[in-house]
């Protein structure tokens, strides 16, 4: 594994099978997609594309979990789920990740938390997923005052946008690898919410 990115101070690599508790929906669901994303190669490209710069065939995507930061806003006790870090050339883009599960909702607390702590740390953006509904990714479900979203990108993918660009990659025979096929193809089943609703 490669080392750290420098914003980290702990965190591990994102996994197909994740190591940690059964109890652990959320992250066990987004080290999933997460590895999805660095492993399948047409669907990182295109989800990420979404919230940042477009990526080409060159660029790299690496994506960890149970992350711990470098610098931390002391009173505030919320921690991230993940970060993405994506390479194209001499450039970096990084988004810090927060994950709900069922009926679990973001909060505006929350968010301006995550906000804060991009700046803080020269992240590029933050990127949530839950099963609230957004148009767009660049339309957030959570409103939140303009000044506290000058401070980094904030963008947001409900669990059946991220479903529904697996399906679309899969029915159109896009994925080029029949390995990373057979990875996309096998996240489809885990536990985004009981109900399956966005």
């Amino acid at each position: 594994m490669s080392e750290l990115p420098s914003v980290l101070l702990r965190g591990e690599r994102a996994r197909l099978f994740p190591v940690l508790a059964d109890t652990s929906k959320e992250g066990r669901t987004l080290s999933i997609v997460m590895a999805c994303l660095q492993n399948v190669d047409e669907f990182g490209r295109g989800m990420l594309s979404s919230v940042g710069p477009r990526l080409g065939v060159r660029a790299k995507i690496e994506c960890f979990t149970e992350v711990v930061l470098q610098k931390h806003a002391s009173e505030r006790s919320f921690r991230p789920d993940g970060l993405v870090v994506v390479k194209t050339g001499s450039a970096t883009w990084t988004a810090l990740v927060e994950a709900k599960v069922g009926n679990t909702e973001l909060t505006a607390d929350q968010l301006t938390s995550y906000v804060e702590l991009a700046k803080l740390n020269g992240i590029d953006a933050v990127i949530t997923l839950s099963n609230q509904f957004a148009p767009l990714p660049a339309h957030h479900p959570v409103p939140l005052p303009v000044v506290v979203r000058k401070k980094a990108s904030l963008f947001h993918w409900s669990w059946m946008y991220v479903l529904t660009e697996a399906t679309l990659l899969l029915g159109n025979e896009e994925i080029a690898d029949r390995d990373q096929r057979v990875i996309l193809r096998e996240m489809g089943p885990i536990p985004f919410s009981s109900e399956r609703r966005c």
